[in-house]
């Protein structure tokens, strides 16, 4: 009886730790290099937690339902029918459905079958690549590398040379055009300005002219 406990016992165990490996796994989504999965992060602090971050979006999906009527219907729904939002794996039959349908599945892709049988047929035509071009192929990796790093190199001074090239342009737009705007702009004001002054001086000499 102490061996049936300890047997049930151990196997109760190691079923909980698939599962949580299985939980941390869809967690974290990494593995070690011997397949086990990574161990999340601590969280830095209480509210980066789990339980905090589901309570965060079932509020956050409680106020998206109050204020778009698609969403709420499809809660309702889920509420009323959950089993249309159950997924059937793809190793099972789904029930409900008669033989005729199921034939009709199966049928549709019939067309399917001889094409791929063709294209299997033809990886076995393809001919193997020869050892010493897959050898020179490698031996071209390190000069690739060069060659890549090089290009970046060289698109790196292409950006720097098209944001001195922007500046240049920028400068020369507000010292050519613009300063030499405002300095046409000054002369203009002052010619005007000389302008008023003679026709002034004139003016006077007309009238004095005439008085005389």
């Amino acid at each position: 009886m102490t061996l049936e406990s300890d047997a049930v016992a151990g196997a109760t165990i190691e079923l909980l730790e698939a599962r949580l490996r299985r939980l941390t796994y869809l967690l974290t989504g990494a593995t070690d290099w011997t397949g086990v999965p990574t161990a999340p992060e601590k969280p830095a602090s209480l509210d980066e937690t789990v339980s905090r971050k589901l309570a965060r979006l079932e509020r956050e999906l409680e106020k998206l339902s109050r204020s778009v009527p698609a969403v709420r219907d499809v809660l309702q729904l889920h509420d009323q029918n959950p089993d249309l939002f159950q997924t059937t794996p793809p190793t099972e039959i789904p029930q409900g459905l008669t033989t005729q349908t199921l034939s009709s599945i199966v049928l549709s892709y019939a067309t399917a079958f001889p094409e791929t049988a063709s294209r299997l047929t033809s990886l076995n035509d393809l001919p193997v690549p020869d050892a010493a071009s897959s050898t020179a192929l490698i031996e071209l990796q390190p000069q690739l590398d060069r060659l890549a790093c090089t290009q970046a190199e060289q698109a790196a001074t292409i950006s720097e040379l098209r944001v001195r090239s922007a500046r240049v342009l920028q400068r020369w737009y507000d010292v050519g055009l613009v300063g030499s705007g405002e300095c046409w702009a000054e002369w203009e004001g002052r010619l005007e300005d000389v302008e008023r002054e003679v026709r002034r001086g004139e003016v006077l000499r007309e009238r004095r002219e005439g008085e005389v």
